[in-house]
C-alpha cells in the first residue's frame, strides 16, 4: 500500500527509518522503505546498512552522484506501491501517529498531501542561520500553507500517488541544491492536481553550520538563474528574479552585484536572515552579469 522513499547524502538515516518502520508495523499494512544514498561514499553508510536488517526495508548507495531531482525520480521508479511518501533523511516525525495520518489521506485521488516542517527550539539551534531562516520561511502554519499551496510545498515531507508523480517528476536538469520543489509544485498545479496541506509535521534536524548553509543558498541562486534562462517557470512565479530584472532595468546590476561577498560575510558572522536575503539579491545580480 505505501512506499516510503528516503534520499540521503552523507547522513545517518537509520533513526528516521527505525521510527517510520515502527509506526508502519503498528498500522498492519503492506509497506516498503527504500533509502538510497546519492554516491556520497560516506563512512555513515556503515550505519545506514543496518536498515537492511529491518523487514521490508532496504538501503543502497549509488556509485555516482546523480543529483537531488534524479535520485527522487529513481526512488519513485523503484517503488512497488501506489502511494509514495517522500521524506528527507534529516527529518523525524513530530507525532507517533504520523503514518496513520497519511494513511487516512489515501482515500483521495489526484491529491498531493504536504505535512509541513517544524524546527526544534533547542539551545544549540538558536544561533544557527539555518534555524532562523527555517523558522521564518519554512515553519508555516497550515492555514497559511493552504492559502499558498505551491509556495509552501517542500520535498522533505509529502505523500503522492505514483501515477500522479509519474505525470510530473522532478526536473533532472537541476543538479545542484535548491528550487526543484518549486518547479515540481507548479507543474502539479499546471496539470490539475490538488496540493492539500495538513498538520502532519516533521522536525528538520541536522541543521547546517552558517558557512555551509550560505554556500547551499548560493547554489540555489545559481539554479534560479538556470531556471530563468531555460524559461522553466514564468517570471511572476519567481519574485527574486523579478526584482533582479527591475534592478537591471535601472542599470544597477553591476553596483548591487559588487556587494555579495560583503553581505555573505555578514550573514555568516551575525547569523542574519536579513543579510542572507541581501546576499541573495546581490549574488543574483553578480550571476546575471557573469552569464551575460
Amino acid at each position: 500500500m505505501l512506499s516510503v522513499l528516503i534520499p540521503t547524502y552523507n547522513y545517518n538515516a537509520f533513526f528516521l527509518v527505525q521510527e517510520i518502520h515502527q509506526q508502519l508495523i503498528l498500522e498492519n499494512i503492506k509497506f516498503e522503505i527504500i533509502c538510497l544514498d546519492d554516491g556520497s561514499k560516506s563512512p555513515l553508510n556503515v550505519k545506514n546498512k543496518e536498515i537492511n536488517k529491518l523487514s521490508f526495508s532496504s538501503f543502497k548507495s549509488l556509485e555516482h552522484n546523480i543529483g537531488r531531482s534524479a535520485i527522487r525520480n529513481l526512488l519513485a521508479k523503484k517503488a512497488t506501491y501506489n502511494w509514495l511518501l517522500f521524506l528527507d533523511a534529516d527529518v523525524i516525525p513530530v507525532k507517533s501517529n504520523f503514518i496513520r495520518k497519511y494513511i487516512s489521506c489515501s482515500a483521495k485521488d489526484k491529491t498531493v498531501f504536504c505535512g509541513g516542517l517544524l524546527y526544534e527550539d533547542i539551545k544549540e539551534n538558536f544561533k544557527l542561520l539555518r534555524y532562523k531562516y527555517g523558522k521564518k520561511h519554512e515553519e508555516i502554519s497550515v492555514e497559511k500553507r493552504i492559502a499558498h499551496p505551491d509556495k509552501y510545498f517542500f520535498t522533505s515531507n509529502f505523500l503522492i500517488q505514483k501515477e500522479t508523480f509519474n505525470s510530473v517528476k522532478f526536473e533532472e536538469k537541476l543538479i545542484q541544491y535548491g528550487r526543484e520543489d518549486l518547479l515540481f509544485s507548479l507543474e502539479l498545479i499546471k496539470k490539475g492536481h490538488i496540493i492539500e496541506h495538513i498538520n502532519n509535521e516533521v522536525y528538520h534536524l541536522g541543521l547546517d553550520k552558517n558557512d555551509l548553509f550560505v554556500a547551499k543558498t548560493k547554489e540555489a541562486m545559481e539554479n534560479l538563474i538556470f531556471i530563468d534562462k531555460q524559461n522553466l517557470i514564468d517570471t511572476e512565479e519567481m519574485p527574486l528574479v523579478s526584482l533582479v530584472r527591475r534592478i537591471a532595468a535601472v542599470r544597477m546590476t553591476r553596483i548591487v552585484g559588487m556587494f555579495h561577498l560583503f553581505f555573505e560575510k555578514l550573514a555568516i558572522k551575525q547569523s542574519s536572515v536579513f543579510f542572507l536575503n541581501c546576499m541573495k539579491v546581490s549574488y543574483m545580480c553578480h550571476l546575471k552579469l557573469k552569464h551575460e
